[in-house]
């Protein structure tokens, strides 16, 4: 006869590689507090709605209140013999209380389990890797007043293009970072609602009060239909959705860090704790993290189609192909919030050139629409004839190996080619990097004035969007709190209904 706690109708147990290869428990373990949370509110729910009796219900929370103490303090493991985590803890309660122990999972399943812990850990995910993100674009935003004249030169197509400045490039980066913490936070008024109470997909004879579940566990409100509250996983595959977009994000990030900081380039110097030598060339200096950020997106990536795979066949109703979420969904989740960390923490420490930015946008050309603009302008140039001319400009200096440095061969070639009369003086002025950054004035533009701008304004968004992440984090501290301080009161005698009443339930 099987010795599982749902063994009643097995003649024997399964083998012990079939439990290998079904078990959970072994990547469950980030959801036992949460469990143990659950199992408070549920049999305080049972309780409040006469379903176990008042004593009963006292001795099932004076057993979770223990294990959640343990827990707490370290001393409580998950077996993998008990399959999961939610067979974990009823098994441990049983084993710590008796018989009574078993009581606990009246009107519930692990299919409703499951859902309704895997949606409260990554709640807290998601505060987490919003809250990472939003710092992240901050200390971007935040730089020092002089990369505003950091002169970079800026890409299309990998070749150089128009001067930028490192604080717009930064705060270009920190609006994809505010994007990304959007992303995921747009995704929280879809996972925290409460599946709990669903069972196993038609709900239960029992009358069960999910609206108090619900506000003990911080959602909020209770999911609509038991079916889709127990098969749905498109929750997950919308929140990989926006972990893969967000890594890709830093993955195109970290490319440019790994380029710029390459000996031909020399405009990054990634700070030596970021970064590793060669076991065999001594002169190396490998950008690792910012490399380790390009290759672990691919793991984010991964999961979001591993995830749409399980899920496309599997109809409504629960089957254990979706147990397979949940392996490649931590570690996903996991890197990509490791990822942010890491890659924020280098940028603090990374230090941009702009003497040999500057020095490569002369060398590239990159002031040459200015040329065009001067054009257009000062000499009433159509722009299409003024991008002409100064084609023509660059084809003859690339010839005769020249760049825009060489200001008298560029004077005199406008004067002889075109007739166009420019100071050798004024040229410079023109075609100078840094005099260039600083004469862009269009909204969202690199000029100084306009990142300001920009800064200013996404800071403010910024610690709005900080304050209501740490606003939505301490309600649902509020929530366990409760859950715990109610399970207290009924363990020290007070009344059950007395206590729900008094608060207002």
């Amino acid at each position: 006869m099987s010795e599982k706690l749902w063994g009643g109708r097995f003649s024997s147990d399964i083998t012990d590689d079939v439990l290998r290869y079904t078990e959970t428990a072994s990547v469950d373990s980030r959801m036992l507090e949460h469990d143990l949370w659950q199992n408070i509110a549920h049999v305080l729910m049972l309780g409040y709605a006469g379903i176990n009796t008042e004593s009963d219900t006292r001795a099932l929370l004076a057993g979770l209140l223990e294990m959640e103490g343990t827990r707490a303090d370290g001393g409580l493991k998950l077996d993998i013999r008990q399959e999961d985590v939610h067979l974990n803890t009823e098994f441990m309660l049983i084993e710590r209380i008796g018989p009574v122990g078993g009581r606990m999972h009246t009107a519930r399943s692990r299919n409703d389990q499951v859902q309704t812990d895997a949606r409260m850990v990554t709640r807290e995910w998601l505060l987490d890797a919003s809250e990472e993100l939003l710092l992240f674009a901050q200390d971007l935003l935040g730089c020092s007043e002089a990369e505003r004249e950091t002169v970079l030169p800026g890409y299309t197509h990998s070749q150089a293009a128009q001067p930028i400045s490192a604080a717009f490039w930064k705060a270009a980066h920190a609006q994809a970072l505010l994007r990304d913490a959007a992303r995921l936070m747009d995704s929280w008024k879809r996972i925290n609602i409460n599946p709990l109470g669903s069972c196993a997909l038609a709900g239960t004879t029992f009358g069960l009060d999910r609206d108090y579940t619900s506000r003990l566990l911080g959602f909020d409100a209770p999911m609509a239909n038991a079916l889709d509250a127990t098969s749905t996983r498109d929750w997950t595959v919308e929140v990989a959705a926006s972990a893969a977009s967000g890594a890709v994000n830093l993955s195109r990030m970290q490319e440019e860090i790994v380029t710029w900081s390459s000996n031909e380039y020399a405009l990054v110097e990634v700070h030596d704790s970021f970064a590793t030598g060669s076991s065999i060339m001594p002169q190396k200096k490998n950008p690792v993290v910012a490399e380790l950020a390009r290759g672990k997106s691919g793991r984010a990536v991964g999961a979001l189609v591993q995830l749409l795979v399980m899920e496309k066949s599997v109809g409504l109703g629960y089957s254990c192909d979706l147990q397979e979420d949940k392996p490649v969904y931590w570690g996903a989740l996991d890197t990509y919030l490791d990822t942010i960390r890491l890659c924020r923490r280098q940028n603090l420490q990374t230090t941009f050139n702009g003497t040999r930015g500057r020095e490569l946008c002369w060398d590239n050309f990159s002031t040459a629409t200015e040329i065009a603009n001067i054009l257009v302008s000062r000499f009433n140039t159509p722009f299409r004839t003024a991008h002409r001319f100064t084609g023509d400009l660059v084809n003859a200096a690339l010839a005769a190996g020249h760049t825009l440095r060489d200001v008298a061969f560029t004077t005199a070639f406008l004067r002889d080619e075109h007739d166009i009369e420019i100071s050798e003086a004024d040229m410079r002025q023109i075609c100078d990097p840094l005099n260039t950054l600083r004469s862009y004035i269009s909204a969202g533009s690199t000029g100084p004035a306009r990142v300001a701008e920009q800064q200013a304004q996404s800071l403010s968004d910024v610690a709005k969007r900080l304050t209501e992440t740490r606003q939505m984090r301490s309600r649902l501290g509020e929530a366990k709190a409760e859950s715990l301080r109610t399970a207290r009161s009924v363990v020290s005698g007070e009344s059950l209904t007395e206590f729900t009443m008094e608060v207002g339930v």
